[in-house]
């Protein structure tokens, strides 16, 4: 059985302050930075803070590329939102 695509973000608000003009991973300035799902839409991921993280072109295609862990990237919404990465994880 095929899972549904879930909607692309269409909160404005959100997605303007995800984007931050830097790469929350490697922390280069960059206003080309894109918001990443974390768990992937395919896989349907949410589109929920906990699960979006702001990342320049290099990290995000190295993300895709597998070459990013999860957990890594959950670790940085978990110091960005406040919580534990445990607690981003459920949360996504």
């Amino acid at each position: 059985m095929r899972v549904p695509k879930p909607h692309r973000v269409t909160d404005k608000a959100l997605l303007k302050a995800l984007r931050i003009g830097y790469c929350e991973l490697c922390g280069r300035a960059d206003m080309e930075c894109g918001v990443h799902h974390i768990i992937t839409r395919g896989a349907a991921g949410p589109d929920a803070r906990c699960n979006l993280v702001c990342l320049c072109n290099s990290c995000h295609t190295a993300a895709h590329a597998g070459n990013i862990a999860k957990e890594q990237l959950w670790a940085i919404v978990a110091a960005r939102e406040g919580m534990t990465a445990e607690q981003v994880g459920q949360e996504a």
